[in-house]
């Protein structure tokens, strides 16, 4: 069974970072927004595939200790992972390099958006954690991020 990882990146104002990924009739779910992630490597732990993921499609660094775990299931595509990270960047200053844009939504309007995978239920599931947390989870500006 695949697994994979996700982070719901929440920035200040409570908001959370959608990826709209590219539009390649042969990709899973293309041209739909998404939570950001991707699957495991070999040997690969969740926690470091998340930071790897968000480094990797986002240039952003999260560093380890300031990732918190949100939870664990098997969906319909295999075991994924769900993360939540604080982020302090504008869309705009991210360095995308899987996907066509990212940007930030209110938690309740993403997860009426129709999302990849089953993104929808996870936001759903965690929406109380993550929105009202943003104060509780540790600011990364777009100074540390680089």
């Amino acid at each position: 069974m695949s697994e994979g990882c996700q982070v719901v990146l929440v920035d200040a104002a409570g908001r959370i970072l959608l990826q709209l990924r590219d539009d390649i009739p042969t990709i899973p779910f293309p041209g739909m927004w998404a939570i950001p992630g991707g699957m495991r490597e070999p040997g690969e732990t969740p926690l470091a595939c998340i930071v790897r993921e968000v480094e990797e499609e986002l240039g952003a660094r999260i560093p380890p200790a300031e990732v918190a775990h949100l939870m664990t299931r098997t969906r319909s595509y295999g075991i994924e992972h769900t993360f939540t990270a604080r982020l302090d960047i504008a869309a705009e200053d991210i360095r995308l390099t899987e996907g066509q844009r990212v940007a930030w939504f209110p938690v309740a309007e993403a997860i009426g958006m129709g999302l990849a995978y089953e993104d929808a239920d996870v936001l759903r599931e965690v929406a109380g954690r993550v929105a009202g947390s943003a104060s509780r989870i540790p600011r990364r500006d777009a100074a540390s991020a680089e």
